[in-house]
């Protein structure tokens, strides 16, 4: 058996399973250490809670964020002791038709593209990574250009610092499985930098990400490294900063709305 782990967050467990998948294809008996279990459902692996101790892998980005020209998947990868390329996707069946039905029936006919944003950066109760959290002016500007062309539905969990304009809010009302499943199964996504961009990367749905300024410009070097280009792996995924003008948040909306219409 062997014991592997990345960071505890939701979002690092995505990251995580296509790593627990490389070393079941390599006949290493893996156990994921994650409190969401859900995430693993139907992987060739056994899960049991996260811990720091009696872990035989450590896939974690944290020794790569320094490190030019890798994502913070190729991060974990490298860290996971892989030298050759792990794709970061899984495969997903759908546990809630009746939740993905539902929504496709509200939206009538315009794409679905979840929203997750306004909420506490890395979930911190203790205000640590503030900067991440984009201006909402921004945030609601994106929103704005999209509303008229798509179902904009809220997901996650935490009670946000601001809210957006959405036309659905199902906030605090989805399983994590319920959360794959609509990831599976919708036309996009938007967001702050969080777990949206695994669940989007690993289905290879477009993402549009609002990256904040005050992040990118943090005396805490630990934040200032959590950049576009360090988090986003994926070709599908485009990001815009909160401080562009009006012109540079209606040309990112524009993009992503093609990006919908040529899936």
């Amino acid at each position: 058996m062997t014991a592997i782990r990345g960071a505890s967050g939701l979002g690092d467990s995505v990251y995580l399973r296509p790593i627990v998948e490389h070393f079941a294809r390599a006949g290493r008996n893996p156990v994921a250490l994650s409190n969401y279990p859900e995430i693993f459902a139907g992987a060739e692996c056994t899960v049991e809670p996260f811990r720091r101790e009696r872990v035989d892998v450590v896939a974690h980005y944290v020794m790569g964020k320094g490190r030019a020209g890798t994502t913070q998947f190729e991060d974990m990868v490298r860290a996971a002791g892989i030298s050759e390329p792990v794709p970061l996707s899984f495969p997903w069946e759908v546990k809630n038709r009746e939740l993905v039905d539902a929504v496709r029936l509200r939206a009538d006919g315009r794409p679905v593209v979840l929203v997750h944003g306004g909420r506490a950066p890395m979930a911190r109760t203790d205000g640590f990574g503030k900067e991440l959290l984009p201006e909402r002016e921004a945030f609601a500007g994106i929103l704005d250009e999209l509303d008229a062309d798509c179902f904009l539905l809220g997901v996650g969990r935490d009670e946000p610092i601001y809210r957006v304009p959405l036309s659905e809010d199902l906030r605090g009302e989805t399983t994590v499985s319920d959360l794959l499943d609509l990831f599976a199964t919708c036309d996009g996504a938007v967001g702050q930098c969080s777990f949206v961009i695994p669940m989007a990367e690993v289905f290879d749905r477009p993402l549009l990400v609002l990256w904040a300024r005050r992040g990118l410009a943090c005396s805490n070097e630990y934040v200032s490294r959590i950049t576009p280009q360090k988090i986003l792996h994926k070709p599908t995924s485009r990001f815009v900063i909160d401080d562009a003008g009006e012109g540079e948040i209606r040309e990112a909306a524009r993009g992503f709305l093609d990006a919908l219409r040529s899936r």
